[in-house]
């Protein structure tokens, strides 16, 4: 078994493990959103699933694709964007809280040139990423959007908005 696919697999053991001890305090949230990513303007869409400590805390992991599109005249581009980010949430009012979020990032950028898609190169890089965002409740969902930069060699920003529901215990 290759290395990387080694530490994907315990890293989504620990988040079980870690699961069945937060969920029972808390809770367990999943979100839906649409993604851009600023440099080359590229639309994805991104997925989530976060587990709360407690009001304040919360991490989990998160997945953005975005599918091929054009950069240029000559290239595509596609990128899987695999994050696991923690945040603490700062309650502004009952329904509106503001958070800065950190974690681990796995990105597989994937580009080719439009006339021969045989011809293509295809990164992967693990990197730390930084961002914050806010989040505004309604009724058992929120409306989130958020900012996040990715600090490495595949250093990319993003923006993303959506919305989160918790699911009861």
């Amino acid at each position: 078994m290759r290395e990387f696919t080694k530490k994907v697999i315990l890293l989504i053991g620990l988040i079980v493990g870690i699961n069945s001890v937060v969920f029972s305090q808390q809770g367990l949230t999943v979100g839906i959103g649409g993604t851009l990513e600023t440099t080359n303007e590229l639309y994805g869409i991104n997925a989530r699933v976060f587990y709360a400590i407690n009001e304040h805390f919360c991490f989990g992991p998160e997945a953005s694709i975005f599918p091929f599109q054009e950069i240029d005249e000559v290239f595509e581009k596609s990128i899987i964007d695999l994050n696991v980010n923690a945040h603490y949430i700062f309650e502004i009012t009952h329904e509106l809280g503001i958070y800065p979020l950190s974690g681990i990032n796995y990105t597989i950028e994937h580009e080719r040139l439009i006339e021969n898609i045989e011809t293509s190169e295809k990164t992967k890089k693990i990197a730390l990423n930084y961002g914050f965002g806010a989040h505004y409740k309604i009724n058992n969902m929120f409306l989130f959007a958020e900012f996040k930069g990715i600090i490495g060699q595949l250093s990319a920003e993003f923006i993303t908005a959506g919305v989160l529901f918790n699911l009861p215990k």
